[in-house]
């Protein structure tokens, strides 16, 4: 799989979680849902985001070795 085609699948999954969630959010309102939130949702951006900064840097790694190689 290249970094293009998993760091689509990546932003598909963060997608879909985040719109699962909102519709959840929708009917379970309490204090535990808010936790939830704080905890486990509210970080994926920004752990996606690291992921595809590091994604992007191991292609151009691999980019490099695969030309120094050539």
């Amino acid at each position: 799989m290249s970094g293009a085609v998993g760091k689509g699948v990546l932003f598909d999954a963060q997608k879909k979680v985040l719109q699962d969630w909102d519709q959840l959010r929708q009917s379970w309102t309490d204090q535990n849902a808010q936790a939830f939130e704080q905890h486990y949702i509210a970080p994926i951006e920004r752990h996606v985001h690291r992921a595809t900064e590091a994604m992007d840097r191991l292609t151009e790694v691999v980019d490099a070795a695969r030309t120094a190689c050539e």
